[in-house]
């Protein structure tokens, strides 16, 4: 089809389809383009109203090892509502060689995802050892560890593990108690996740997350 225009690049009629040919083709090469990200934003799962865009909640299994601490009565360790993300969190303690591990199972579509819990240090007549394993997709990536201390005080957003590198697609995360003799607690308060939309136009990057913590669990890559 070139070559015929060329050819005839003396005709009126040639002339106007020279001067179509490069649009036409711009055209095309625009629509075979691949679809670009857009702007990473943070979306954040609470433990109780679950995820705030889609609504998805936590999972907690097995049935009555997990119980609301903010509303939980027969519960030893009491924090300030005030200090936890929409005023609740998850309680559970895991007793090893009597119990099935308590676990939190969490669905997130997304590049990074990072999980904040609130820490027991001295409580009466409580085991505040924090013990997890964290498996990702499958695979275990990661173990947090906190030993009491005699403070009385509690420590609240704490961030216990966190993964920056995640391809842009389904996640699953499984959070676990875990410990050979020791009891150990989990005060869980809710998860941060980076989504990016592939079908929107690119924009600037997005801030990490920081930590608030100290020994973090970071899954390798």
């Amino acid at each position: 089809m070139l070559v015929t225009y060329i050819h005839n690049m003396h005709s009126p009629t040639s002339w106007r389809l020279r001067a179509t040919f490069p649009l036409a083709l711009l055209n095309i090469l625009l629509t075979a383009l691949p679809s670009v990200a857009g702007p990473p934003t943070n979306r954040t799962i609470d433990d109780e109203k679950g995820d705030s865009v889609s609504g998805l909640k936590p999972e907690y299994s097995p049935p009555g090892s997990w119980q609301q601490g903010s509303t939980c009565t027969a519960c030893f360790v009491h924090l300030d509502p005030s200090q936890a993300f929409d005023s609740s969190w998850h309680d559970s303690t895991f007793h090893p060689n009597t119990q099935v591990p308590p676990t939190i199972t969490l669905r997130f579509n997304g590049t990074a995802v990072y999980v904040y819990n609130a820490l027991a240090n001295s409580v009466p007549l409580a085991d505040t050892l924090t013990n997890l394993t964290f498996t990702l997709d499958g695979a275990t990536v990661g173990t947090f560890v906190h030993e009491p201390t005699s403070s009385t005080l509690f420590d609240y957003n704490i961030l216990v593990f966190k993964d920056q590198s995640l391809k842009n697609m389904e996640h699953e995360l499984v959070i676990q108690a875990t410990g050979d003799t020791r009891a150990a607690l989990t005060l869980f308060d809710y998860v941060v996740y980076t989504f990016v939309d592939d079908s929107l136009p690119t924009s600037s990057g997005l801030t990490s997350v920081p930590a608030t913590g100290g020994e973090v669990s970071t899954a390798s890559t």
